[in-house]
């Protein structure tokens, strides 16, 4: 299908006339629930291959934070790498067909863009893990955060604002 962007100078005005169409949160949705699967695979071959050579962990505290420590590196690396390097797109977003790019420039996200967009991410939703015991309502952060895009105008998370990107539904362009 080949890389195309948005038409340059689109404003959230003139998007539709200019045929943007900024993608559903049920593709989001699905794009990253094939992500999670596969850095499922990635973190449980890590994770496994951590135990068999330093043993297991006997604290649950320090058990969590080893492994959030671990689950937070490889999903900032999948994610930068992969939307910095594959123009936009990670592999689920890609079976779901919407891209990630900038908001204001043409052209494919940069690394700073994509490294921004994937610390935010993983510290929305994963910091409040750390507490959940102790605080629960701190898992409504992630949870407001996965369904901002159902008011936003742009359909835009708090990553995506903190990175200056937007999704776009693929499939037309």
């Amino acid at each position: 299908m080949g890389l195309r962007f948005p038409p340059s100078g689109f404003t959230d005005r003139t998007a539709a006339r200019a045929g943007v169409r900024y993608a559903s949160w049920l593709r989001r949705a699905g794009g990253l629930v094939i992500d999670l699967l596969i850095l499922s695979m990635i973190d449980y071959l890590l994770i496994n291959l951590l135990v068999i050579v330093t043993g297991p962990i006997s604290s649950s505290l320090i058990h969590l934070i080893y492994y959030l420590s671990i689950f937070s590196v490889v999903d900032i690396a999948y994610a930068t790498l992969c939307l910095a390097k594959l123009h936009g797109q990670t592999p689920g977003m890609r079976m779901v067909q919407v891209r990630c790019v900038p908001v204001s420039q043409r052209g494919g996200l940069s690394i700073p863009q994509a490294f921004t967009r994937s610390v935010v991410a993983d510290l929305v939703t994963a910091v409040p893990l750390l507490f959940h015991a102790r605080y629960t309502f701190l898992m409504l952060v992630p949870t407001i955060a996965f369904l901002w895009p159902l008011i936003d105008q742009r359909r835009q998370t708090w990553w995506d604002h903190a990175a200056v990107t937007v999704v776009l539904d693929d499939r037309g362009w």
